[in-house]
């Protein structure tokens, strides 16, 4: 079976010959970056330095799929007013300010030439690249933050979830702005060649946020974006879901991302009963950063074991995560499959 073909044949519920493996999280390994011969800021902003990343991940990571629109989940916010910066060659973009911290959303608006703005050229260059390049052979998935942690990242998280409290309204403006942009990210992406989109939502993780304001403030909006959209939708929330899954599975979305903190059998459990499908959930700090070759074979074979339908890292991988490790994901899956040793790639190149 085709790389792609399995790959979207298990997001659409299909039968497929054995468990894709990849990651739908960030991957912006230095380990990569040496192979394709590049650094920061270029693999955030240039389109070949992008290309280049993404490609990386099925020819050294040994994924499935593979990744664009970058590796960090600030593009939304960025387009919105934050200003962005990497701190060092192995920090992805973090958010340097946040234009509502004080309350004054009114004047937030999504524009609209906001295909026109910050990273969004570069990456409709990308996205030409990949398509050209393996648009027929491997699943491409666009990503960037979700709608709530947009707006934790325009007005800060603390304030944001006061606010939630003391000024829900000021919070539903905010987020109706983040959703409109979102939507259009996504039918951007979609036009340029993505077979499905993840939202990653850390912001809203239970350990934040309470699942009551979970479901008013997240789920009707990630529901209203995998409606609005012609591309499947896969939610990623970091730490332990348990409290909200039926809440994630139930917002119309075609696959959950989980961390390790989740039981993966009981996800499957519950996310297939809803008809959706789940991605993990290898640790990436415990294990995949700081873990031995060992330890993230047993994660991996584990999580096999246990049913995931995709067996990804349980978040963003580390960037100086040993490639020892992040390969022990794709040589679980083979070996557990039958297949052949898996051999890295030296060089990425176009």
């Amino acid at each position: 079976m085709k790389l792609k073909e399995r790959v979207l044949r298990r997001l659409n519920g299909q039968e497929v010959d054995m468990t894709p493996v990849g990651s739908t999280t960030t991957y912006g390994c230095v380990a990569f970056m040496k192979r394709c011969g590049v650094t920061r800021p270029e693999v955030d902003s240039d389109p070949q330095a992008l290309a280049l990343m993404a490609i990386a991940g099925h020819t050294v990571g040994g994924f499935d799929w593979i990744r664009a629109m970058g590796s960090d989940i600030t593009a939304a916010s960025e387009l919105l007013g934050c200003k962005v910066h990497s701190p060092a060659p192995d920090a992805p973009y973090a958010i340097a300010s946040h234009p509502c911290e004080h309350g004054d959303v009114d004047r937030l608006d999504c524009p609209d030439d906001l295909l026109s703005r910050g990273r969004m050229p570069a990456y409709r260059e990308q996205f030409r690249i990949l398509k050209a390049k393996f648009g027929k052979d491997l699943a491409i998935y666009g990503a960037s933050e979700g709608p709530f942690t947009c707006a934790a990242n325009l007005m800060d998280a603390a304030p944001l979830m006061k606010a939630a409290i003391e000024a829900p309204g000021k919070v539903e403006k905010v987020m109706a702005v983040t959703t409109e942009t979102l939507i259009r990210m996504i039918r951007f992406a979609a036009g340029e060649g993505a077979d499905y989109y993840c939202l990653a939502e850390p912001s809203s993780t239970p350990a934040l946020l309470s699942p009551k304001y979970w479901d008013r403030f997240v789920g009707p909006y990630i529901r209203k974006i995998a409606e609005s959209v012609p591309c499947p939708v896969v939610l990623h929330i970091c730490g332990q879901t348990a409290p909200i899954i039926r809440s994630m599975c139930g917002t119309g979305v075609a696959g959950i991302s989980i961390e390790e903190k989740m039981d993966m059998q009981s996800a499957v459990r519950i996310a297939h009963a809803m008809g959706v499908k789940v991605f993990g959930n290898v640790a990436t700090a415990a294990t995949l950063f700081s873990g031995t070759p060992e330890e993230c074979r047993a994660e991996a074979m584990a999580a096999l074991a246990a049913g995931t339908d995709f067996l990804c890292p349980g978040c963003g991988i580390d960037p100086n995560s040993p490639l020892d490790n992040v390969l022990q994901m794709r040589l679980s899956r083979d070996e557990k499959f039958g297949q052949p040793k898996f051999t890295p790639a030296e060089r990425v190149a176009l």
